[in-house]
């Protein structure tokens, strides 16, 4: 009798203590969240300084300087169309002290192309969308049309006599002219160019004559009168150019291609600093000198929730996979 009287203490003893157990278990990873951030944050951008991606990174970089009360540093971490900063970032601790820019081209596009590239979008901690970059189908003035049945009319007349360029095999808008010419069921040349300044050099010069470029590269040339814009290859209009219409209201449905940039971290940085992390970028992009800076590049904001951005760089990745499967494309 005693004994049994004794098993049932212990049981009830044990079973009280276990809300205690389940708080000590939890207690390490909730003080490390609290604490956070105790030092400098990196943050690494895959492009070079100047260009969108870097400038976008310093304005998240300084917002959240302010917001989280210690210093983020941006650190440009060059190469393999960004697929360097991406592994080194992939690789780094999961405490919240290293983030990255990353966006359509090096975390979804690049792994999806390139198979030996050690990383993919499973290894990021998806943070929060920053801005998108429409993408914008110019061509030179010499070709007929001023909108898009205008334009097709054209193309299909003159099949063979056109090029399409873009920045190298495997790149987004490479994939983009392939795609074009499968949907209006034409054949057409593609020319790869090392960048956006010399590929503009050749389009002016009537040497290729489309190019699917980011609106705030290109539109200095279609206002100045020396490129037509045929339409935006985006869901919708942008502020920064409104009187372009979209491809898809002019009929042409599912060729959606905007570029973007988001904030990852290491799979497996603690949920409570990623949702941090994105409660800190919202109201960043919420505030309206930030977001006037950086409508001011033609970009546009899109703020959402981590599993926002996670469905989207997934739903890339696989897009992108089935274009290069059908295309045989591989990057190397």
């Amino acid at each position: 009798m005693r004994g049994t009287l004794l098993k049932r203490f212990a049981r009830h003893r044990l079973w009280a203590c276990l809300p205690w157990l389940f708080l000590l278990v939890l207690a390490p990873a909730t003080a490390f969240s609290q604490a956070w951030p105790s030092r400098a944050i990196t943050l690494v951008s895959p492009f070079p300084a100047g260009g969108i991606t870097d400038l976008l990174s310093r304005i998240v970089a300084e917002e959240l300087s302010k917001s989280l009360g210690q210093n983020v540093v941006v650190e440009n971490r060059l190469g393999a169309s960004g697929a360097v900063a991406l592994t080194s970032v992939a690789k780094a601790p999961a405490d919240g002290y290293t983030l990255v820019m990353g966006g359509s081209a090096p975390t979804a596009i690049v792994p999806a192309l390139n198979r030996s590239v050690s990383y993919g979008p499973k290894d990021f901690e998806a943070i929060g969308y920053v801005a998108g970059l429409p993408i914008v189908l110019v061509v030179h003035p010499s070709v007929q049309g001023s909108n898009l049945k205008e334009f097709l009319d054209y193309v299909k007349a003159h099949q063979g006599s056109l090029n399409c360029a873009h920045h190298g095999v495997g790149s987004g808008n490479h994939l983009a002219c392939l795609r074009f010419a499968k949907m209006i069921g034409v054949q057409m040349a593609d020319v790869g160019y090392k960048g956006a300044p010399p590929l503009n050099i050749d389009l002016l010069a009537n040497r290729v004559q489309l190019y699917f470029g980011t609106l705030p590269t290109q539109i200095q040339y279609v206002r100045a009168g020396q490129m037509k814009a045929i339409g935006m290859a985006s869901p919708r209009r942008a502020p920064f150019a409104p009187e372009i219409p979209t491809l898809e209201e002019q009929g042409l449905k599912g060729l959606n291609l905007d570029s973007w940039n988001a904030l990852y971290a290491p799979a497996g940085t603690p949920k409570a600093i990623i949702e941090r992390l994105n409660s800190e970028l919202n109201k960043i992009l919420a505030k309206p000198e930030v977001r006037k800076r950086i409508e001011a590049t033609g970009s546009t904001l899109n703020p959402g929730s981590p599993a926002d951005l996670e469905k989207l760089t997934m739903e890339e990745h696989s897009l992108y996979r089935r274009i290069a499967t059908e295309a045989n494309i591989k990057m190397e």
